[in-house]
């Protein structure tokens, strides 16, 4: 039932290396959106890059 790994084609190689490199992207993006939200409400601070308005020191 299960074909063994050595007899896929190498279309199907790439395409679960596609599928695993996307995963893994889009689980980076979810874990730094959800570390910047949570930052956001703990601290109460607006989301700024850089130093556009104000110097905090």
């Amino acid at each position: 039932m299960m074909a063994n790994l050595s007899d896929c084609p190498a279309k199907t190689w790439l395409a679960m290396t596609f599928l695993s490199v996307a995963g893994l992207l889009v689980l980076l993006v979810l874990v730094l959106t959800v570390a910047a939200l949570a930052r956001y409400v703990l601290t109460g601070r607006q989301i700024t890059f850089g130093r556009m308005h104000h110097d905090q020191r």
